[in-house]
């Protein structure tokens, strides 16, 4: 396709913004066509009630959850509110994917980028050896009981789908949890 020669003057904190970018798409032109093909596209458009709910979840230090999940919790039920949440489905979303055909390391590695955004954690590291894979999470709520209900969601989903190949092993505080998965021989 062919260009046209643009000539312009840019602030200092948009040049630097371009700076920025431009070891990702190449030069300045690259960094100024990336960012006027997203403005045009409409999928970064953010409404205010969008803003408001991320500012919520990061400055408020909020958690996010499912409507059904919240009910059973209110209601006393840990078990349902487990079983019933939208973890699975959310990472079936986001995998483009069934769980069946996922692999345990890419449905641990979902589940961390989604507790990281909706602020269920405050830290998790996933470490890989030859025959093994450990998550190891903590949070700031201080309890037990916190530790193992979010620790239940991944072993259902283990349980569920990957317990055939991988066995679990449970390390559970009320600061956190190290779960450590060994490939069965």
């Amino acid at each position: 396709m062919p260009k046209r020669r643009l000539q312009t003057t840019l602030s200092d904190n948009a040049f630097r913004i371009i700076e920025k970018y431009r070891t990702r798409y190449g030069g300045m032109n690259e960094v100024i066509e990336e960012a006027l093909r997203q403005m045009d596209s409409g999928f970064n458009r953010l409404s205010d009630d969008d803003k408001l709910l991320m500012d919520l979840i990061r400055s408020l230090d909020f958690t996010a959850c499912g409507k059904n999940q919240y009910m059973y919790l209110i209601l006393g039920d840990k078990k349902k509110a487990v079983e019933e949440s939208m973890m699975e489905t959310a990472v079936e979303w986001y995998l483009k994917k069934p769980l069946k055909e996922a692999t345990l390391e890419e449905f641990l590695r979902t589940v961390e980028k989604g507790w990281r955004a909706l602020n269920r954690v405050d830290y998790v590291e996933i470490t890989m050896g030859d025959n093994w894979i450990q998550w190891l999470c903590y949070h700031t709520m201080r309890h037990r009981e916190v530790s193992e209900f979010l620790a239940r969601h991944i072993t259902y989903i283990h349980e569920k789908y990957f317990a055939e190949e991988w066995d679990i092993v449970e390390n559970i505080t009320p600061n956190g949890f190290l779960l450590k998965f060994y490939r069965r021989s």
